[in-house]
């Protein structure tokens, strides 16, 4: 992974690619610099799509790219592990200078590779028209070990380009990189110390096979990001490695597209677009389908909802004294609580509607306070909320998983817990099963169900309205609460609060309405 016709950083000059390129290529660099710059994360978004990348270096203020809630908590929790991953590497020298600060911070590698420092944070490199920062260059014996740090839990496909674009660019710079690994969090680790944090997979091999690949690729991301935006058609690259922030900008709008069929993935989508079929009314009369999409488009050609004769039955197991159970979880990279490893889900909230023998319906709810465990004091107040029912409805199996968990962490109350697990019946079958309204799209989560079963129930009033978000604003009230002012921490929780209530009472509302559906009792708009 050296490159001997590199530049060494002492020199002062950077490496082009005009000594290797053919002479057409040559003359257009020579007829269109300067040309915009490339860095590692710029290279492995033009590898996905040539127009993703040409977007974010021509509009870096655009809409699509500005970080919401929970990407901003996406990098912050990567820095975290960065820094973490940091303490490794006694004697490591991190260049702590601005991104922008690009020839200071070459310089300052450049004094630490002469100084003979051990391990080199952000050690900056320019070449080729592309800047990188390496997370860690490690000296070893007469070379360097490149590691990538990541927050994910395993090394990626993905992560090979990532590694090569920087041994390229540090080899032609003149380091004698020789051995390259991604550093990542350890699946098996759990809070507090079982285990070490981080795993690592040594990628020299991979990274070595590839290497070569990147000179050219940069030309030709350079070349297009010096012309107007690139024609692209959509795919299976809008998805992978990661969804596309511009998909609104590339992908058809129609209420019918195709990726609106049930129960299609990626793949399918990507495989029904090679055939030209872009909506679902596109769809050959031949093609096969499952039962659940011949109810999508039975709905869609008579445009109201379907019920089929089965609701009846498969609303029988919804009897007794019912009570509606969600919840709301926080996962963090760096566990938090005993016996959690990265990215575990740790129930942190819970909502409970019951339904009382004279028809009334009584709540219950639980949102934790504080960076202690929340799970034992959330164990304790849903088992007592939860005594007295019969049958205790969820919405998918993602309740049942966190009681499970809960069993493990709170092992105090796994008896307890074991016996609202086997209480537990799960609504999510009966709507997929027996109904479909257009307005479904295809999707059967409950956000998306609700309001054409039940119009007059919205989230539309909520601030919160993804769990994802819940997920980011309950850590934020558990771990940085002290830098949050008091109002606006009483204001998000009562955010919370509201957000974990509406989805139990959309299951109460849900069920009366299947309910009245079984009865042959319609009612409301294309029904």
């Amino acid at each position: 992974m050296t490159c001997a016709q590199g530049q060494s950083l002492r020199g002062g000059r950077q490496s082009t690619r005009s000594d290797t390129l053919s002479p057409a290529r040559a003359s257009l660099y020579a007829m269109t610099q300067p040309l915009p710059r490339l860095s590692k994360s710029r290279f492995t978004s033009g590898l996905q799509c040539h127009k993703k990348l040409w977007w974010e270096v021509h509009e870096p203020e655009a809409p699509e790219l500005q970080p919401d809630k929970v990407l901003q908590d996406l990098f912050d929790q990567g820095r975290q592990v960065g820094e973490a991953a940091r303490a490794r590497y006694p004697g490591g020298v991190l260049i702590d200078l601005p991104h922008n600060a690009g020839a200071e911070r070459v310089a300052a590698t450049q004094k630490a590779l002469d100084e003979g420092a051990p391990a080199i944070f952000e050690a900056t490199f320019i070449a080729d028209g592309t800047f990188v920062a390496i997370d860690v260059l490690e000296k070893q014996g007469d070379g360097y070990r490149l590691t990538e740090v990541k927050s994910s839990s395993s090394q990626k496909p993905e992560h090979i380009p990532d590694v090569a674009v920087q041994a390229r660019v540090a080899a032609a710079c003149g380091a004698n990189v020789t051995a390259a690994e991604v550093l990542h969090l350890n699946k098996e680790f759990r809070h507090p110390d079982s285990g070490d944090l981080f795993a690592h997979t040594d990628v020299t091999k991979a990274v070595a096979e590839f290497v070569g690949q990147v000179p050219d690729e940069i030309a030709r991301q350079r070349e297009m990001l010096a012309g107007p935006v690139p024609d692209v058609p959509i795919g299976l690259h809008c998805h992978e490695p990661r969804e596309c922030p511009f998909m609104g900008r590339c992908w058809p709008q129609a209420p019918d597209k195709i990726w609106n069929l049930a129960g299609v993935g990626k793949v399918t989508t990507a495989a029904y677009l090679t055939r030209g079929i872009t909506s679902i009314g596109d769809l050959p009369a031949s093609e096969r389908l499952n039962v659940t999409q011949k109810r999508q488009l039975r709905a869609m050609a008579v445009n109201r909802l379907i019920v089929e004769p089965t609701l009846a039955r498969e609303l029988e197991p919804f009897s007794g004294r019912l009570g509606f159970l969600d919840f709301e979880t926080i996962a963090r990279a760096i566990p938090v609580w005993p016996g959690m490893g990265p990215w575990h889900q740790a129930a942190a909230q819970f909502s409970y509607h019951e339904r009382q023998p004279d028809g009334t319906y009584t709540h219950a709810a639980f949102l934790a306070e504080g960076p202690q465990d929340a799970r034992p004091p959330l164990a304790q107040a849903m088992v007592r909320a939860t005594a007295s029912a019969d049958r205790v409805v969820m919405y998918t199996p993602f309740e049942r998983t966190r009681i499970r968990d809960l069993q493990r962490s709170v092992p105090e109350l796994a008896t307890e817990l074991r016996a609202l697990e086997a209480k537990l019946i799960d609504l999510h079958p009966v709507v997929k099963t027996c109904v479909y309204h257009p307005d479904f799209r295809g999707s059967f989560s409950l956000k998306d169900i609700l309001t054409p079963l039940v119009p007059e129930l919205t989230y539309n009033d909520l601030v919160i309205v993804d769990g994802r978000v819940a997920s980011v604003e309950i850590a934020r009230l558990l771990f940085v609460a002290d830098k949050i002012p008091r109002h606006e921490r009483d204001r998000v929780r009562r955010e919370l609060l509201d957000y974990c209530q509406r989805d139990t009472w959309a299951m109460v509302r849900l069920v009366e309405r299947l309910r009245e559906l079984a009865h042959g009792k319609r009612g409301g708009p294309n029904s």
